[in-house]
């Protein structure tokens, strides 16, 4: 088994403070000769005791970026009430079996352990005592605040999205499989694509947004509706993405939407010929904004 610089973390944002983590454990992989290595979970620990956390992002996706960043080896467990009910001693002797790490990376507010009793202090003093060294790294602040997901799904719920991206370090996406719809969009010239989204994930609020669309490896300039479509009688919440210049059959296939600005917030029109004007004007602005 290859010894390891291991790093620490839920991640479940893959945010700036989590690139900050999994930079550190890189570098100090590379300047050591060992192997950079991640250890998390499957599922978010509050929910195994009830609570519910939208996601920022897929499980695939968040190892996706960490090999990108660097990372070679991730262990991707679940969060089970055995995990939780070890002491933080316990939890540590798990790590050194699994993983063998001469260093540990981990956050300035990571916690571990039975009832969350290990945090970066204690760890600082139990991992030199197995002969682990530790590295823990400070908080990354964005506007003098510490960047985290929890501000970044308020961001979210706000539909700031511009915030969230400076948050990320890239755009916040969604995505899913397009799916048949009343074709409403059509019969007024702005056909969309709507995608189910993974239930589990943040949505921003309901509005419209500039977008960019990716799809098939090809990513396109467009504008997205997230709401109930009041004007046309709509009861469901749908995203709907209007592709500029673009009239593909696209059911069935996976799109990824790029959320990069909102425009406005979801409104009740007289008829379809004054929500048509909005669209064309929505769109008129996200072309703009976009240089397209």
């Amino acid at each position: 088994m290859a010894k390891t610089v291991l790093t620490l973390g839920m991640f479940d944002g893959m945010h700036l403070g989590h690139k900050k983590l999994i930079d550190t454990a890189v570098l100090l992989a590379k300047h050591n000769k060992l192997q950079p290595a991640c250890f998390t979970f499957s599922n978010h620990p509050q929910e195994l005791f009830g609570g519910k956390v939208a996601r920022l992002i897929t499980n695939e996706e968040r190892a996706k970026i960490m090999k990108r960043l660097g990372v070679e080896r991730i262990e991707e467990v679940e969060f089970t009430r055995e995990i939780a009910g070890l002491s933080p001693e316990r939890f540590l002797d798990m790590l050194r079996d699994r993983f063998d790490p001469q260093i540990i990376v981990a956050g300035y507010n990571y916690t571990f352990g039975k009832g969350k009793k290990g945090n970066a202090e204690l760890l600082s003093k139990l991992a030199p005592k197995k002969d682990v060294g530790v590295a823990i790294v400070p908080a990354v602040t964005v506007g003098k605040q510490p960047v985290s997901s929890t501000r970044i799904r308020e961001l979210l719920e706000k539909g700031d999205v511009s915030s969230v991206q400076l948050l990320l370090g890239r755009t916040y996406t969604l995505e899913g499989t397009v799916v048949e719809d009343r074709r409403i969009g059509r019969t007024i010239g702005f056909p969309t694509a709507n995608i189910e989204p993974d239930l589990s994930r943040a949505i921003p609020m309901d509005g419209v947004y500039v977008s960019m669309a990716e799809l098939g490896g090809e990513v396109l300039p467009a504008v997205t509706n997230i709401g109930t479509n009041p004007t046309v009688g709509g009861t469901e919440r749908t995203i709907e993405t209007n592709i500029f210049d673009f009239d593909g059959d696209i059911y069935g296939k996976e799109l990824r939407v790029h959320f990069v600005k909102r425009l406005r917030p979801v409104m009740t029109f007289a008829g379809l010929d004054e929500l048509k004007a909005q669209i064309a004007k929505d769109s008129a602005q996200a072309r703009k904004y976009l240089g397209c």
